[in-house]
């Protein structure tokens, strides 16, 4: 059935051939705080190297941040050109996780096959398995995922009327201001919170 709404029980046409399809002409991989700790972590690097080295601005729906896509194929930068497979799978974005499934509701789970890619088999496989695999990042950050989508779907509309010092204060807060070893979640929450009191202090 087109454009059949899927539950995370439904089973579909999924399966990764690491053909990199999803990898290539990108720019547009959204991350989220829990992302840029838990790659940072992964890389062994700092959050400021990270952001400097793999990231940038997503013009013009600033102040998202997206891995950059790098060469004429603008492939993923955590993207291996030789093998095909993502360096960091194992904490890799939210967005990534989903693909080919297109998010209709998170909080629902509620989701679209776009069934863009290669399937070599009848094979069905359920959209759980699907989205947690074996490192379960879907359901790990699924809560932090959706406070953050709302954060953003709150600020974007007045993020131009702010002021640049503002900004670059807000960003520096929602992207920067983390310890790798302490909560991560706890502390995304707080500057979330931090970030709306800049936004709408009088």
């Amino acid at each position: 059935m087109e454009n059949e709404i899927l539950t995370m029980k439904s089973k579909t046409n999924l399966s990764c051939s690491i053909c990199d399809k999803c990898c290539i002409y990108r720019g547009d991989i959204r991350l989220t705080p829990i992302n840029i700790l838990e790659i940072s972590k992964f890389l062994k690097i700092d959050i400021k190297e990270f952001l400097e080295k793999y990231t940038q601005s997503l013009k013009p729906e600033e102040p998202e941040i997206v891995l950059k896509g790098i060469g004429k194929e603008k492939r993923c930068i955590l993207n291996d050109e030789k093998t095909y497979k993502c360096k960091i799978n194992k904490v890799k974005p939210i967005q990534c996780v989903m693909f080919p499934l297109m998010p209709i509701n998170v909080e629902k789970d509620l989701f679209i096959n776009m069934k863009t890619c290669p399937i070599k088999s009848d094979k069905k496989t359920s959209v759980n398995k699907w989205l947690n695999g074996n490192n379960k990042i879907y359901n790990r950050n699924k809560k932090i995922y959706i406070k953050w989508i709302q954060f953003i779907e709150e600020i974007q509309p007045i993020w131009n009327n702010l002021s640049k010092e503002k900004q670059e204060l807000i960003k520096k807060i929602i992207f920067e201001e983390y310890n790798i070893k302490e909560n991560y979640e706890k502390q995304i929450i707080e500057n979330l919170k931090k970030a709306r009191e800049i936004i709408y202090k009088k």
